[in-house]
């Protein structure tokens, strides 16, 4: 009787060791996957970033290299024609940046995106600018 109870016990406690080891398993794998998601956003926002301060915008699809953990960064860059603002009248010079960032999350393909509209003479530096004014009492 001892040694049936004996087994019993050490069965029981082999399954709650299992069920402990695989929620501990679940619970690194989650971590390192939300750690992977935060860098996407950084790096999403970086991108984005760089690219709709670009001083002469084109369209374009730009394609990032892979990183030490293997993500690749495509940006696309679209010239927006027919584009109104709340009154109706036509707004000029206006460019959609989408960025799509691809990465491996355990074996399954990652995916996130972000996009935002720029007006392609936010940035450009101004030539043949006005002369400043003299400074007052100047002769």
């Amino acid at each position: 009787m001892i040694l049936m109870e004996l087994i019993m016990a050490i069965a029981i406690f082999g399954m709650v060791a299992l069920g402990l080891m695989r929620a501990l398993s679940i619970g690194a794998q989650t971590a390192v996957v939300g750690q992977l998601e935060l860098r996407m956003l950084l790096r999403l926002q970086s991108t984005l970033t760089e690219y709709s301060k670009l001083q002469r915008m084109e369209e374009g699809v730009f394609e990032s290299d892979p990183d030490d953990l293997g993500v690749i960064t495509r940006t696309e860059i679209v010239k927006l024609d027919k584009l109104e603002n709340a009154d109706g009248q036509a707004l000029q010079d206006m460019f959609h940046v989408i960025v799509r960032a691809e990465y491996d999350n355990f074996g399954t393909k990652g995916e996130m995106m972000a996009d935002t509209y720029r007006y392609a003479k936010l940035y450009q530096t101004q030539t043949g600018a006005a002369a400043a004014p003299a400074p007052a009492g100047a002769p």
